[in-house]
């Protein structure tokens, strides 16, 4: 493949990264404030135990994540019933993943519930990602 002249040639995977990453974030910045959003008003005003509230919270998120990047991060094009399966799939090991890092900061070390869940929430970006990418909203 021929160089641009006074250039590189940019590899293909590297373009797609570049715009699907940050509309990745995007979504996820609004899951992420709808998953906090529950997780506040279910232990402050309602009461619940944090963990309970966290796990409840990014079930909410979920369900705005699927179709924003769907939509927008990836443009996908598989049909609904074959993403949301592996969404559901992959979602299901996020939310274990999410509980058990949060249980382990918030019960585990006694950290403050808001701080344990934004810890976890940073920790769980990238592998979301490239689990969304590589194969939830990815043609076979």
């Amino acid at each position: 493949m021929p160089q641009p002249e006074g250039g590189s040639a940019e590899p293909k995977q590297a373009v797609h990264h570049r715009r699907s990453l940050p509309l990745y974030i995007g979504s996820g910045g609004v899951a992420t404030a709808c998953h906090y959003a529950f997780t506040v008003f279910t232990v402050e005003v309602l009461g619940m135990q944090p963990v309970a509230a966290s796990a409840g919270g990014f079930v909410v998120g979920a369900v705005a994540k699927y179709y924003l990047n769907y939509t927008y991060a990836f443009r996908s094009t598989l049909r609904h019933s074959h993403a949301m399966a592996r969404y559901v799939a992959s979602i299901a090991l996020l939310f274990v993943l999410n509980a058990a890092i949060f249980a382990g900061f918030q019960e585990g070390l006694g950290m403050y519930y808001m701080l344990a869940q934004v810890i976890t929430t940073g920790l769980l970006i990238l592998p979301g990602y490239f689990l969304s990418r590589r194969w939830v909203f990815r043609r076979s």
